[in-house]
């Protein structure tokens, strides 16, 4: 058994797009870092629109050519059932930006990693983080592979662990779920080719999401309220009565052969730090807050955290007051213009208004506003 020991200014804890974009950002900045990431070689994860308006982001970041690679599909709207029977094509190109893409998620994750290597970014894969300590000169983080013991020490740790927020569960920080959303998760293989578009579509408990991918498979989710969702035993009973319930969505899965072999129930609601940021560490993606996946912000609200987080971690490095207040500020504001967009959202469906799922979503004008005044108070 080794034991190294290795200083950085910044440790990252977590190699999805929150934590690579911080470590971008810091390496551009000259301030040492290093991403530590559990999994050998990157998996597959769930979201894959990236919406026109990220682009100006992308660009920022130096990262618009990786979408721009062929595995990754222009995207130029939504078909989407929602407050009434129809089925609606909701189009981007009116807007400025033009269109988004639909990404080849698994490739999009190696191309982060293979870009961030490539900008002398240091990634230590497979790599599981043990402990955390805080010691008068900083942080001492404990990490293992195999038989293999490191302790990093650093001035700031970043967590960028996802919805679970590890780094802050260690040190004692407690994230507040806003809600009880769940997701469950699975593929289904295209025996016809379908258009490539994502597909919303609402029911009476919960709603749909269906995105295209290469070799015609489907990503497939249904999201509903943890307390609707049966025991394990029942879940693919009730997944297909959900299915069969549905006026659209069961007309595309008439035509795909269906894993249900491979199931995921994840969290999916709406939840956050009260601080994003402590004395030497830092919260970036859903470590700080998670979005409801109605809103689009997954992936680019990744990003964008990162991006921040690695600017106000380099002038906190350097001394300058305010940086991570000016991070909450800019983190907290995009957190507010989603509340206000998801409480819209919500209520623009009545079809069901008095069952169960509805009512929890249904964010009341003055539960919103209750939200919003805090943050003016905080």
């Amino acid at each position: 058994m080794t034991n190294d020991k290795k200083e950085y200014q910044v440790i990252i804890i977590g190699g999805g797009p929150s934590g690579i974009a911080t470590s971008l950002i810091l390496t551009a900045k000259g301030i040492s870092n290093c991403v530590i990431e559990a999994q050998e070689q990157p998996t597959r994860k769930f979201g894959e629109a990236i919406p026109p308006n990220a682009k100006p982001l992308l660009k920022k970041m130096g990262i618009m050519h990786l979408i721009e690679n062929p595995k990754h599909i222009a995207y130029y709207g939504n078909k989407s059932c929602w407050g009434s029977d129809l089925l609606e094509q909701k189009e981007f190109l009116n807007g400025i930006y033009g269109h988004g893409y639909l990404l080849d998620r698994l490739y999009f994750e190696k191309q982060l990693r293979k870009h961030l290597k490539s900008n002398s970014g240091i990634l230590l894969e497979g790599y599981r983080l043990k402990k955390i300590l805080n010691t008068k000169k900083g942080i001492e983080a404990s990490i293992q592979k195999g038989n293999n013991n490191t302790i990093l020490r650093s001035s700031y740790i970043v967590d960028a662990t996802g919805r679970k927020a590890s780094v802050c569960h260690k040190l004692g920080v407690v994230k507040k779920n806003m809600d009880t959303q769940f997701a469950i998760s699975f593929k289904a293989n295209l025996i016809e080719p379908i258009e490539h578009q994502i597909n919303v579509e609402a029911t009476k408990n919960g709603w749909w999401y269906m995105a295209p991918q290469h070799n015609n498979e489907l990503t497939i989710m249904f999201f509903t309220l943890q307390e609707l969702l049966p025991e394990k035993k029942l879940l693919i009973p009730f997944i297909r009565k959900e299915m069969e319930a549905s006026l659209h969505i069961s007309k595309l899965t008439k035509i795909a052969k269906i894993d249900f072999e491979n199931i995921n129930v994840i969290p999916s609601g709406t939840s956050r730090l009260d601080i994003p940021y402590g004395d030497n560490w830092i919260a970036v993606g859903d470590a700080a807050f998670s979005y409801d996946p109605i809103s689009s912000y997954g992936i680019t609200s990744a990003l964008a955290s990162g991006f921040y987080a690695g600017h106000a971690l380099a002038s906190q490095l350097s001394n300058k007051k305010d940086a991570m207040l000016t991070y909450r500020f800019i983190i907290e504001k995009a957190f507010q213009a989603y509340m206000e967009k998801l409480s819209s959202h919500y209520t623009e469906e009545n079809r069901w208004k008095d069952e169960p799922y509805w009512k929890n979503r249904f964010l009341k004008k003055k539960d919103r506003d209750s939200v919003l005044i805090n943050f003016a108070l905080e």
